[in-house]
């Protein structure tokens, strides 16, 4: 997946009053709907994001992964499409807040049933994302998401937002995407290594 470039005007709101009742769509619905996976809807040059709603959609996905290493899983079609991470991570500045979300999740789903000295294993440096999945990141964001993912696993406690923010200083929003998704697909790597290791698979 290949983040886009974050220059174009969009407005963007977190403001569901905008979805006026005559308005409503079957997609203004899904949004409204807490319990439909809709992350976000058009309305004419105006794109209304439900931030929370990306985040539970990320647990969702890193949950359904651990129960069947097998199923298909998309970050733009089962978590958030790109347009929606743009909005999170540039126009909201909620990076930090959606890899803590995606580290702290990772390791409550490995620590809930794998053993523990097996999850605290830090993944190695060779662990090259563009070469297991051809994902189009760059070194310094390869690099940043492997740091970060190894701390958290090393870790009891939940990584707090600060902290991942400053590893992501200096970073552009591009870079930043880059940080989640190779947080994502390193979880991905790591659970299918557990699931090797363990015989559950």
């Amino acid at each position: 997946m290949r983040v886009p470039e974050t220059g174009h005007i969009m407005r963007v709101t977190t403001d569901h009053d905008d979805l006026l009742p005559a308005q409503l769509g079957r997609e203004a619905q899904e949004l409204l709907d807490p319990h439909h996976h809709r992350a976000s809807v058009h309305l004419g040059d105006r794109l209304v994001v439900d931030p929370g709603q990306v985040l539970a959609n990320v647990a969702m996905a890193m949950e359904r992964l651990d129960l069947d290493i097998g199923t298909p899983v998309s970050i733009e079609e089962d978590v958030a499409t790109l347009e929606e991470l743009v909005a999170v991570v540039d126009h909201f500045d909620r990076g930090p807040e959606l890899i803590a979300h995606t580290l702290n999740t990772a390791a409550r789903v490995m620590n809930a049933r794998y053993p523990a000295e097996l999850v605290h294993h830090p993944l190695p440096p060779d662990c090259d994302l563009r070469r297991l999945f051809h994902a189009d990141v760059d070194d310094r964001s390869q690099d940043v998401a492997r740091a970060v993912f190894n701390h958290r696993l090393a870790q009891e406690a939940d990584v707090r937002e600060s902290e991942v923010a400053i590893d992501l200083d200096g970073l552009s929003s591009q870079q930043r995407i880059e940080v989640f998704m190779a947080v994502f697909f390193l979880y991905g790597t790591k659970i299918g290594a557990l699931q090797n290791r363990t015989g559950i698979r």
